[in-house]
């Protein structure tokens, strides 16, 4: 596994990725409602098997993000001293 820093548009661009492939999805679901396609059939093993890795990885990603919010507010109160 490697380690790569993100800065806030990479972030955005990777949230962007996924937006775009859940529209499809919803637009898969709306034409099939549309035109009454009501079996398709799909192999969606591995795709439920990657979508549960990554929520996993972004609730733990942002657990991370919230760590390092926590421990910058804290080395910005330390810098500013006592009040």
């Amino acid at each position: 596994m490697t380690l790569k820093p993100y800065d806030p548009r990479m972030l955005d661009e990777f949230a962007l990725r996924l937006l775009d492939l859940a529209a499809m999805m919803r637009q898969m679901a709306q034409r099939s409602r549309e035109h009454r396609i009501e079996d398709l059939a799909l192999h969606d093993k591995k795709a439920r098997e990657w979508i549960g890795n990554l929520e996993r990885w972004a609730r733990k990603s942002q657990a991370d993000v919230e760590m390092r919010i926590i421990e910058a507010r804290a080395s910005q109160r330390a810098l500013s001293g006592p009040e």
